[in-house]
């Protein structure tokens, strides 16, 4: 199984942009994933599938840089579909993004409290 936060991802990027900055963006990052989360779970999004071809193709690149592997996985599958015009189950792919969200939310407010502790 993908791993929810690459390591590795996060100490390259650490190395490019310096690990003063990390914490910062990844509080920017887990914003992000907050903010998609929430319009995923409420009902001010009234077309969840058009909502998830939009994020999908927003999150291919965050999730990405910030080593969210299984997140950056389902972005990429999402987006392609959504390109190749294939049609997808709204309420399954919700829940599954919803979880993947929740997930990689989890491991990287961990990797937050862990760094700041340091």
């Amino acid at each position: 199984m993908m791993d929810v936060l690459n390591q590795s991802k996060i100490e390259k990027l650490a190395r490019e942009i310096g690990e003063e900055n990390v914490p910062m963006l990844l509080e920017i990052f887990l914003g992000e994933l907050v903010a998609y989360q929430q319009s995923l779970t409420g009902d001010e999004v009234t077309d969840k599938t058009q909502y998830l071809k939009d994020i999908s193709h927003a999150l291919k690149s965050s999730a990405a840089s910030f080593g969210a592997d299984r997140l950056c996985a389902k972005a990429v599958d999402l987006d392609a579909k959504a390109k190749l015009g294939e049609q997808f189950d709204e309420a399954v792919e919700t829940a599954n993004m919803i979880d993947i969200l929740n997930q990689t939310h989890g491991y990287y407010q961990q990797l937050i409290v862990t760094s700041s502790c340091d």
